[in-house]
């Protein structure tokens, strides 16, 4: 996927591919805002799944990380206005950035881990 402003009309699509793709990827979710500062919400769990939900009034992104019952969160974006693909800083890593309507960011980030090294890399 190219870097760059990802259309409205697009996110479902492209936080559908987004997910099949890098599915079981390490996820960090930092939320970042004038009133909380930089705030990590969860890192080092495996990407489950991200989705737009833009139907009937809703305007909102879900986030979804980690698999197991003790570790596992979902963290919803409210009125997302802008989501971004950021360049990727070496192979196996991404970023997309979303800033809500009161000027909230999330960033998450994503690196590829080899299934072989799994095990070492999420927590205990």
């Amino acid at each position: 996927m190219n870097a760059g402003e990802v259309p409205r009309g697009a996110w479902i699509k492209f936080f559908d591919e987004f997910s099949k793709e890098r599915q079981g990827w390490i996820a960090t979710v930092e939320v970042i805002g004038q009133d909380i500062g930089d705030q990590e919400e969860a890192a080092g769990l495996p990407l489950v799944g991200i989705s737009a939900d833009l139907k009937a009034g809703e305007n909102r992104i879900d986030v979804a990380v980690g698999t197991r019952p003790d570790a596992h969160m979902t963290h919803i974006i409210d009125k997302p206005q802008i989501v971004e693909l950021k360049p990727a800083e070496e192979p196996g890593h991404e970023a997309i950035e979303v800033r809500s309507e009161d000027g909230t960011i999330t960033l998450l980030t994503f690196r590829h881990i080899m299934p072989e090294m799994a095990e070492r890399q999420l927590p205990r």
